[in-house]
């Protein structure tokens, strides 16, 4: 397989098939209830890299599941995930039409699969009566109408509604808050590195656009102390490196990393993220 940064339209001829037969499956599962497939993130933005990169995909259907249904849903996604070609996995969350279209905060979904929900599924522990909300939802949302592909059904501008862009920082200073707190950024390295960088340009650039990891990095090294350029240069390449990993490995990249390095730009992003919120 190369060693390139890859989109859906050119991706590896195993990604292509998992994919097309994951959508199979819920278009006959949810038969006339599926509105639509939709693609977001770096395989939609062309930086999917691989050993590292999930799958991430929003379903659109026309109301609410019942809990037999969302069930059934969530297993067959659980098994096809199995049989995915790659480390990373799919990250997929079902959706209703209205839900959508008004992106109310908290945001609810009728499914959710990730690598964290795969056992729950499986060992039946989801309660699939009660709604659930996702603080994640906002960023997925405004990553599909701005950079997403439509992978099946109804066009993206159709049916999907503008993200209060509130709702949209809320949901990134969620996850930047978890990566500054205790030692986080020691757990995923890379990951870490290039979402600080893209938090800063996301707020530094204020143009309401979202941006890929890949473009967080570069960000970083263009417009980030010198004393960072190295640790940024590292996540990148880490990030990008064709080298095989498994799953324990996928979070550090199977790679070293200077803790001191780490806690400095932590650090340091905690010290010039309180300037930024106070408008310095």
């Amino acid at each position: 397989m190369a060693n390139r940064a890859q989109v859906w339209s050119y991706c590896d001829e195993d990604i292509t098939q998992f994919v097309e037969k994951l959508l199979e499956q819920l278009k006959t599962i949810l038969g006339n209830q599926l509105i639509g497939i939709y693609l977001h993130g770096s395989l939609a933005m062309g930086c999917y890299y691989r050993p590292k990169s999930d799958i991430d995909l929003i379903v659109v259907v026309n109301g609410k599941l019942a809990a037999d249904l969302a069930k059934i849903v969530g297993v067959s996604i659980a098994n096809e995930a199995v049989n995915r070609p790659t480390t990373g996995n799919v990250e997929l969350s079902v959706i209703t039409a209205e839900v959508v279209r008004q992106v109310p905060n908290p945001t609810p979904f009728e499914v959710h699969y990730s690598s964290g929900w795969h056992e729950k599924i499986l060992k039946d522990e989801i309660d699939y009566s009660k709604e659930r909300t996702d603080v994640d939802l906002p960023s997925h949302l405004t990553y599909v109408t701005q950079r997403g592909i439509c992978l099946y059904g109804k066009p993206i501008s159709d049916i999907f509604g503008k993200v209060n862009w509130q709702y949209l920082i809320d949901s990134v200073m969620d996850d930047f808050n978890w990566i500054l707190q205790d030692e986080h950024i020691l757990e995923t390295p890379f990951y870490s590195v290039l979402n600080i960088c893209r938090v800063f340009q996301l707020h530094r650039e204020d143009d309401q656009k979202v941006h890929s990891k890949d473009e967080g990095g570069e960000w970083g090294i263009k417009h980030l102390p010198q004393e960072y350029h190295q640790l940024i240069q590292r996540a990148l390449d880490v990030y990008r490196s064709s080298d095989a990993v498994n799953e324990e490995q996928r979070r550090t990249g199977g790679k070293e990393w200077d803790k001191t390095s780490l806690l400095s730009f932590r650090n340091y992003a905690r010290m010039k993220f309180k300037d930024i919120l106070q408008g310095n």
